[in-house]
């Protein structure tokens, strides 16, 4: 955060009458480094048979986990915003989805489902064996959730456990790599295309503020 915008936050919180200590000050201009990156390029004009997505779900509450609100690090959007994406035209009339989703949003995730044009047909859950904070349990999982439009089984009869148990790594929403394998063995043809991407892979086209264009 540069300098200026640091003081006058300092000042906006002084008016308001909040909380002036070294955490709230550090809470601020981690929220202001992440509003402050890059804007997504264009969405891609392409037509893919894969698309992988993790997105940027934004929270109302602030409850944290070990790495802090997700609006700490990188911009987020809400569910009508997400629904709004045109992945539908971007989907080939046979593609798969593999989508990323928290419990707090597993509900909201089948309206995005349906609005990019697939239907809910499987899930796989990331164990991260390691616990977050929750507001109703201790939360250790994530679900990859498995839809399709028209047909597209995979091409490989490849039957991968459904929970995998990877250890999280200390980078805010990273996911492990093992599922892009996963992904890529049971889907060997087609383009195939990660959206809210965190860089550049080969074999994908990547989209998101944080790859190269």
């Amino acid at each position: 955060m540069p300098g200026d915008e640091f003081e006058d936050k300092i000042v906006e919180i002084k008016q308001e009458g909040k909380e002036l200590s070294t955490a709230a000050l550090y809470r601020e201009a981690k929220r202001a480094a992440a509003s402050n990156k890059p804007e997504s390029p264009n969405p891609p004009t392409g037509k893919y048979r894969v698309i992988y997505a993790d997105p940027p779900w934004k929270y109302n509450d602030r409850l944290t986990d070990g790495y802090g609100p997700a609006e700490f690090h990188y911009p987020t959007m809400t569910i009508e915003e997400l629904c709004a994406l045109p992945v539908r035209e971007m989907a080939e009339d046979n593609a798969v989805l593999f989508l990323w989703v928290t419990s707090p949003f597993l509900e909201d995730s089948f309206k995005i489902i349906r609005a990019w044009g697939f239907e809910y047909k499987a899930s796989f859950v990331w164990d991260k064996v390691g616990h977050n904070y929750g507001h109703y349990n201790s939360v250790r999982h994530e679900f990859l959730l498995v839809c399709t439009r028209g047909s597209c089984t995979p091409d490989e009869s490849t039957l991968f456990d459904s929970v995998q148990s990877i250890p999280k790594t200390d980078k805010h929403s990273q996911k492990p790599e093992e599922f892009r394998r996963i992904i890529e063995t049971l889907y060997t043809e087609g383009e195939k295309l990660e959206l809210f991407a965190r860089g550049d892979f080969d074999g994908w086209d990547c989209w998101g503020n944080e790859t190269g264009g």
